[in-house]
């Protein structure tokens, strides 16, 4: 390895490492004071992408928390605000989260949040694209997903505790919930991200044209779950949220 190389390398790793015994006392004190405006910094960039979740467990809990997962996954990009994909995974296998069950899919839900906001811009399908089409020609389409468009698959109710603690005004009396597997969609409209609750057959009908299936495909696929899916009212309301940008025909 080359010798800048090889001292970059050491640097980084002595930044995020508990161990600095190697390193004499004066340049020790040195890196520590840089290695914990470092740390503070990553830890503040993981604060800014999962506010729910500081809002959840504490900016003291948070901090540990995020403290440890840094030095697992340091960030492998200068653009501090696309760091932090797997903490959520790192949350579902940290030992002191067991006791909140639904705090890994929170995090999943704010991650999404992000890549939602932060994703291309395009265009979104107007309601008028689809009138034009009938029958066995409106069947037979596939709509393009936003590329905004996110879906979500979560246990313990926490969609709704995202929903309920995301918010600066959120309602600060306590939350009571069913512990029950949610849905969601997120997208982004001009006024903002948007994260809205789905039913299950709602959920598969989205799933089925995300995954290329036609009209017709997802239509199938929610009737096998609901013979009384309203698939009218249904289109209307994932058009008016943003959730598509293009006819595929």
């Amino acid at each position: 390895m080359h010798a800048l190389a090889k001292f970059q390398s050491e640097f980084a790793s002595n930044l995020l490492s508990q161990v600095l015994a190697a390193i004499p006392d004066r340049d020790n004190a040195a890196l520590t004071v840089y290695r914990n405006t470092v740390m503070r910094g990553l830890i503040d960039a993981l604060a800014a992408n999962y506010p729910t979740i500081v809002k959840l467990v504490g900016e003291e809990w948070f901090g540990a928390a995020a403290s440890e997962f840094i030095r697992h996954t340091p960030p492998a990009s200068s653009i501090l605000a696309e760091y932090g994909k797997e903490f959520a995974t790192f949350l579902s296998d940290f030992p002191p989260a067991a006791q909140f069950p639904y705090l890994s899919d929170v995090a999943k839900i704010d991650w999404l949040w992000i890549e939602s906001h932060f994703a291309a811009d395009a265009p979104a399908l107007p309601a008028s694209a689809l009138r034009a089409l009938a029958g066995e020609s409106l069947l037979k389409t596939r709509l393009q997903l936003h590329s905004a468009a996110r879906l979500c698959a979560c246990k313990h109710s926490a969609a709704t505790i995202w929903l309920h603690n995301h918010a600066d005004h959120a309602a600060a009396e306590e939350l009571h919930v069913a512990d029950t597997d949610e849905e969601v969609l997120i997208t982004r409209t001009p006024d903002g991200v948007d994260v809205l609750l789905l039913c299950f057959v709602e959920y598969q009908f989205v799933a089925a044209i995300q995954n290329g299936g036609t009209l017709g495909d997802a239509a199938m696929a929610a009737l096998a779950h609901n013979p009384d899916f309203p698939l009218a009212s249904t289109l209307a309301k994932l058009i008016n949220a943003g959730c598509f940008t293009d006819l595929l025909h």
